[in-house]
Formats: structure tokens, sequence, C-alpha cells
């Protein structure tokens, strides 16, 4: 085996190298995204096109490191072909729930405040819940049938018009989602745990994660901690329980679509997105995440950082954690020094 060969099957040689891969390709490409004129780029649509090729930027360097550096499928990874729509609603539904738990504790002590709802969007938000509740019922009611009705495909409909006031934020939103996770728990995670073990890779991914934050809008080292303590905690977790990037994308996403497109919160400072309501949170700063958005509150880091500690010690109990290299090659050596003890008897 060639020196270089040798040099590019170390795990963490393999993780600089997809890293910077995506750097530099993320450049380049916001390089040729240049030649347009700003007032589209920073335009919904410019936006959304610009997301959507940076996490198409970021798959391929997964999919190509899968298949001639590290020599895994990408199931393996935690993107199975197959069987992902499951994950992806129970993340969505999760990060949802979450949201809607902040958001209720803020409502509760005064902080949260609805300031605006269009009639058409009051209606269509109606609609969606009522829609997606039959539409549930039904599924549950032929669960062993594969065979769907003129019913369900009219249920479909309304769920679409009922999603029509957040469809762009929720396919902009989808895009920014599947980037983060998949260099932070894809590469950075996954591959860091290999070497280092569970617990380090969740620590550096999750202080990364926080860090990356400080380019935002609004940040500062208490948004980037919050950011660090929750999400980052929480997603590495997931993905410790689940080992599928689906589940963390879904729930970044459900999230992301609560906290800004439906209740009309800021997302990491960088804006509500539209969506059904207009609101103002009031109050602390340090309560409410101030100009930043909830996530940076002390509300969400109770919440999310004490489901994340659940999630941690859940994972530890069904020993779900990988060691460190080094204890794993200790282990094995004690093993082996066991198992040669009857021989030598």
């Amino acid at each position: 085996m060639s020196f270089l060969r040798r040099l590019v099957s170390f795990t963490l040689v393999q993780m600089v190298i997809e890293v910077a891969a995506v750097a530099v390709l993320i450049i380049l490409l916001q390089a040729l995204l240049n030649i347009f004129p700003s007032a589209f780029l920073q335009s919904t649509f410019g936006d959304t096109l610009a997301n959507i090729l940076y996490a198409c930027v970021i798959f391929g360097v997964l999919f190509l490191a899968s298949r001639r550096l590290e020599h895994y499928p990408l199931s393996e990874m935690g993107l199975p072909r197959q069987h992902w729509e499951r994950p992806l609603l129970l993340g969505f539904l999760s990060g949802g729930g979450l949201m809607v738990a902040v958001i209720f504790v803020l409502a509760l002590t005064g902080c949260y405040h609805i300031t605006g709802i269009a009639p058409l969007s009051a209606v269509q938000l109606v609609v969606l819940i009522v829609a997606s509740g039959l539409l549930a019922l039904l599924l549950l009611r032929n669960k062993g049938k594969r065979k769907m009705g003129f019913f369900h495909y009219l249920l479909f409909v309304f769920i679409g018009f009922g999603l029509l006031p957040v469809a762009a934020s929720l396919i902009l939103l989808l895009a920014a989602a599947i980037q983060e996770e998949l260099v932070f728990r894809g590469i950075l995670f996954r591959l860091l745990e290999r070497t280092l073990g569970s617990w380090i890779a969740l620590i550096l991914s999750a202080l990364a994660f926080g860090v990356i934050h400080l380019t935002n809008p609004g940040a500062t080292l208490v948004s980037a901690l919050a950011i660090t303590i929750t999400a980052g905690v929480i997603m590495a977790a997931i993905y410790l329980l689940t080992r599928s990037l689906w589940w963390v994308i879904g729930l970044h996403l459900g999230w992301n679509l609560f906290e800004g497109p439906v209740f009309g919160a800021q997302i990491s400072g960088k804006g509500t997105y539209g969506g059904f309501f207009s609101a103002s949170l009031t109050g602390p700063q340090a309560w409410t995440g101030g100009a930043f958005g909830p996530e940076a509150g002390l509300v969400a880091i109770l919440i999310v950082g004490l489901v994340g500690l659940f999630l941690c010690i859940k994972a530890a109990r069904q020993h779900l954690i990988v060691k460190p290299g080094w204890r794993q090659q200790t282990s094995q050596g004690a093993q082996s020094e066991i198992t040669e003890v009857p021989t030598n008897i």
C-alpha cells in the first residue's frame, strides 16, 4: 500500500479532506453566483436557489467520499434510499413539537404575542390541521393497505393548499437543514466518533455548530453557546440513537419551520421567512433570545437541553456509545491476554 493510500485511510484525514472539499466548492459556487445581481440573490427565489445548490454540492461531496474515499455505502452513513419517509416525518414532528413547547412557555410568561394574521392564512392553517388529522386517521385505519382512494388524494390537495403560505420557506429551510446536517452530523460527528469516541465527537461537533452560527446577524457568544447546548447536543444524540441523517434533517426542518414561518419568530437572526403569523417577543433577552430568536433564550436551553441530556443517557443505557480508538485497542489487548491464559496453564 502506497504512503498516500495509507494516509487517506485514516479517519481524521478523511474528515479534513471532506470538510476542505465542501468549503472550497461552496466558496467557488458563491463566487459563481455573484455574477447575478445582489437584488436577485437576496430575493426569496434567489436565496432558495442558492441554498438548493449548496445542498447539492455538499451531498455530492458526501456521495463521492462514500464511493472513493471511505468505501462505505450512504445507507451506513445514515442516508438509506428506502424507508426514509418515516424518520424524516418523525424528526419533523419532533422538531415542531419542541418549538411548540418553547413558544407555549414564552406565551404563558407573557413574552410571546401574535401581532397579526391574514384571514386567508388563518383559513389555510385550519384547513392544514384538519386535513392532516383526517389523513393520519385514514392511514392508520388502512395500515396494511397500499392503495389510496379518491379521498386520500383530495386531502393531499387540501394539505397543499394549507401549506401555500410557507411553501417557499419550506423548500429553503429543507435545503438549509440538509446542508448543516450533512456537514455537522454526516461528516464531522460521524468521522470524529470513529477515532475519538461518541462523547468527544458530540462535544466537538456541537461546539463547531455553535461557532458557525456566530456569523449570523445578531449573534453573540451567548447565542452560540445556546446553539451548542441545544441543537448541537440534541442532533448528535438523535443520530447516536437512530444512526439516521433523515431523522436529524427532519428535526432541524421542523424546528426552523415552526419557529419562523409558523410562529413568526426570528430564525437564528436571519428573519422569520413569512408564514401564518406575525409576532413579537418581549421581556428579558436572556429568557426570550432577543433578536437572534427563541433558540438563544433560556426557555429553549432548558427544554431542548433537558431533552438532549435524556437522549444521551438513553443512548448510554442502550450501549450505543462508541469508545475512543485508543480505548478500543486497550480493550482488545486485554481481551487477547485473557483468551491466551488457558493455553499457558
